[in-house]
């Protein structure tokens, strides 16, 4: 096993804009190009990083893993984008050269980077279409709408304070009413936005260790499609703000999530879970591993309260 840097899923799917390295199985041990890019549907084209591997007992860093110089593009949709270094930036990191190209829906996008030394490193992902939620929802055990909850494009910031969006840990069911469309997968993942906001599960038999996993960003494995995605209350462990978003996967954010074991192996216990869990990542990569790959996400906000003493 090889330490490569890759951004981890919550990146996109929790709205963190910290970029993590993972422990990734790399075929060709020391030295073998990695890409890390996501492209949104709707939102301008985002960073690419490229990176190498390097030994097992060297600790991973940018400084010591980013590569630059490298010519890299990225075409589809009738958009040809230069990617330039990005140097104020960590090494490796590229920049487009145009903020004004927002990514197509279903549209198949070609990543190429060619290194001064001649590697060519390339890799195609076609886009979801637009994810549709018809609507977000409260439910009751038997699967009534008790509420629909309004969203950010009616309320913006405040969306947070709606009445309807107050939810009393942990009463009833969240959930998502998704249209099917032509995609490999879902994933859900939740932020928690208050950072010191109270736990709202009995901590007093827990001790610092215990403590330290009940995260404020989580995600779901890999789901197939369902057309109403329920998030379980065991997700969600502090008082305050969230941010619930569902993303629609291509299919190779797909496989790299279902089949790395650090990423696959994750999640909060939905079922419905698609694909199983390899020993080695599928990446849709030519000369080289990592992803390149695309998704079509929508979001909520909505504000839990602990229940009534």
């Amino acid at each position: 096993m090889r330490r490569i840097a890759f951004g981890c899923l919550l990146a996109l799917v929790a709205c963190s804009p910290e970029r993590e390295g993972d422990e990734l199985f790399a075929p060709g041990g020391v030295g073998v190009l990695v890409v890390d890019a996501l492209l949104v549907v709707g939102e301008p084209f985002g960073d690419i990083y490229l990176s190498e591997t390097v030994a097992p007992d060297e600790p991973f860093s940018r400084e010591n893993a980013g590569v630059d110089g490298a010519t890299v593009t990225v075409e589809g949709g009738g958009t040809v984008l230069l990617y330039l270094y990005g140097g104020a930036g960590p090494p490796g990191r590229y920049v487009p050269d145009s903020l004004d190209e927002v990514v197509l829906p279903s549209t198949t996008y070609r990543f190429t980077a060619t290194l001064p030394d001649g590697r060519v490193m390339s890799a195609t992902t076609t886009t979801p279409a637009h994810i549709d939620v018809s609507e977000w929802v409260l439910l009751d055990d038997a699967g009534s709408v008790l509420q629909t909850l309004a969203t950010f494009e009616e309320a913006a910031d405040t969306v947070y304070y709606e009445p309807e969006n107050q939810l009393i840990y942990p009463q009833n069911i969240l959930a998502a009413r998704v249209t099917d469309q032509p995609t490999a997968g879902y994933q859900i993942g939740l932020v928690s936005k208050d950072v010191g906001s109270r736990l709202l599960i009995d901590a007093d038999f827990l001790d610092e260790e215990d403590l330290a996993e009940f995260e404020r960003i989580n995600s779901s494995p890999p789901l197939d499609y369902e057309a109403t995605l329920r998030v379980p209350w065991l997700a969600i462990y502090y008082e305050g703000r969230y941010v619930l978003r569902v993303v629609a996967l291509d299919r190779n954010w797909f496989d790299i999530v279902r089949t790395d074991p650090s990423l696959g192996a994750g999640g909060f216990g939905f079922g419905g879970e698609a694909g199983d869990t390899s020993t080695r990542p599928i990446f849709h990569v030519e000369g080289g591993i990592g992803v390149f790959g695309s998704v079509s996400s929508d979001s909520v906000g909505f504000y839990v309260h602990p229940p009534a003493q």
